[in-house]
């Protein structure tokens, strides 16, 4: 029991400290001391830190606090990404959809769109309706699209609930029903 308690209060003090760790690199930061900055987020990074990798990859990225370096800007946001980092897969969604510093793919903005989808994402689930919608990266899917665009909404999004009632308004319905079916499908498994 005693072995417990000492147990909780070291994970305790040790998230307490990674979280004064990432303010004083925030701090930092929002102070204009980029180098320190860059200093801390590094550090933290390597220790494996997800906010800490996605602040880091954009220091890379914009060259603050650093020399600019795209391959450890991708390396770092790919890394946080793959962390569970929702921002930068919505960054990597985007800069794969237009090319922006990375290849033009479509099939992979979709993934990681997808991705950060999946993690509830309100940008993520609403990007992704756009692919579906235009047919980019992924085939056309009217109820795919006004799905995520509701699902979109449901997590924050202000404007997708009008956009998505909008977009289904447009179609017969036979795909208006197809719509509500795949709502509640994705509602249920977003997997699916």
């Amino acid at each position: 029991m005693r072995m417990t308690r000492l147990l909780i209060i070291v994970l305790a003090s040790l998230s307490l400290l990674a979280c004064s760790d990432y303010q004083r690199a925030r701090s930092a930061y929002e102070g204009g001391n980029y180098p320190k900055a860059f200093e801390l987020f590094k550090k933290m990074s390597e220790a494996g830190d997800i906010r800490a990798e996605y602040d880091l990859s954009l220091m890379y990225l914009q060259g603050i606090g650093t020399k600019q370096d795209l391959n450890q800007a991708w390396y770092w946001m790919r890394k946080a990404a793959d962390h569970g980092n929702q921002l930068a897969m919505v960054e990597l969604g985007g800069r794969h959809e237009y090319g922006v510093d990375l290849d033009k793919d479509e099939t992979k903005a979709v993934y990681w769109f997808k991705k950060a989808a999946l993690a509830g994402n309100s940008v993520g689930r609403y990007n992704l309706a756009k692919m579906y919608m235009d047919g980019r990266g992924v085939p056309q899917d009217p109820p795919r699209a006004y799905s995520w665009l509701m699902l979109s909404a449901q997590t924050g999004n202000p404007i997708a609930k009008a956009e998505a009632e909008a977009y289904k308004a447009k179609f017969n319905p036979q795909v208006q029903a197809e719509c509500e079916a795949m709502l509640k499908q994705l509602n249920a498994d977003p997997n699916s």
